[in-house]
């Protein structure tokens, strides 16, 4: 019977090429597709003290646009998102063309430093920030040693400068890598041709090598954007009340308020602006090249 089967496969390769994408494409229908249309629906439901009660209503959507602070949070998150992005990319984009111009030794050993941080758990590398950027802190030590304050300051934790900080520490390696890779692929005889022109190493680096890469850099500030945008743990950790972005106020909804609908609603929200901004980068350059190396 199983040589039946695969002679059958072999008989039908279009069949075949399905049949190997059908577990894939069933994990994404039950596990993101789904959820998301449940999450959608709940949109237009009402909650109560024993969770949703379907009755079928615009209360959610009158509400989002009603009242301004949410509107504020949001765009607050985008700012905090594109800010991060931007913080990353500057400085990952130079660690990642010094990793990809070494030789393959030295090569591991500076890949392997930045993924160090994720044999970490994600609450401690939080966490770790405490003793550097609190009152008492390492910051604070050094600048009353050296009196330039004559006393603690609480500048550094519990504010939108914290956020910042824990999350372009988080988000890096995201950037580092898929811009590395996009180095990776350029090969070194676009460079001796460049330089056989007459170009010197910066218009070399300008009109060849940051092209070229220019894939993996909107792939890794893409991938950066997504995940800063619905941040939930850094802000919750070292935001304070001035830190907070929009995941906090959603997975309160879904926690201590038990608002699942309104939740359901902000994350709706949430979800279409991450959308938007995708749509406006494959205007101009295309998602597979960005995350395939399609040309």
């Amino acid at each position: 019977m199983r040589r039946r089967f695969f002679r059958a496969l072999s008989a039908h390769p279009a069949a075949g090429r399905w049949l190997v994408l059908l577990p894939g494409v069933l994990a994404l229908v039950v596990f993101v597709a789904v959820p998301l249309l449940a999450m959608v629906l709940a949109t237009f439901w009402k909650s109560s003290v024993d969770g949703m009660v379907p009755a079928w209503n615009l209360d959610n959507y009158r509400k989002v646009v009603a009242e301004p602070i949410f509107a504020r949070l949001l765009f607050k998150s985008l700012r905090i998102a594109v800010a991060v992005t931007l913080i990353v990319l500057v400085f990952g984009y130079p660690l990642a063309y010094v990793i990809a111009r070494k030789t393959s030794r030295y090569k591991h050993i500076l890949l392997l430093l930045v993924f160090i941080p994720y044999w970490i758990s994600y609450v401690i590398r939080s966490y770790a920030w405490y003793p550097i950027l609190g009152k008492e802190g390492a910051i604070n030590y050094l600048l009353t040693v050296v009196g330039f304050t004559g006393r603690p300051v609480d500048l550094f934790l519990f504010n939108e400068f914290s956020v910042h900080l824990g999350l372009v520490s988080v988000f890096m390696p995201f950037a580092v890598v898929p811009i590395y890779l996009s180095l990776e692929r350029i090969s070194q005889t676009y460079l001796e041709a460049a330089a056989d022109l007459g170009a010197h190493p910066a218009r070399s680096f300008l009109h060849v090598v940051l092209p070229l890469s220019l894939p993996g850099l909107l792939g890794g500030g893409l991938m950066v954007f997504i995940l800063t945008i619905g941040a939930y743990v850094t802000p919750q950790l070292l935001g304070g009340p001035s830190g907070i972005m929009l995941g906090n106020i959603i997975a309160d909804q879904f926690g201590a308020t038990f608002n699942w609908t309104w939740g359901g609603m902000l994350s709706v929200a949430l979800m279409l602006v991450t959308l938007g901004v995708i749509w406006l980068i494959s205007r101009r350059v295309r998602i597979g090249q960005i995350f395939l190396g399609q040309e």
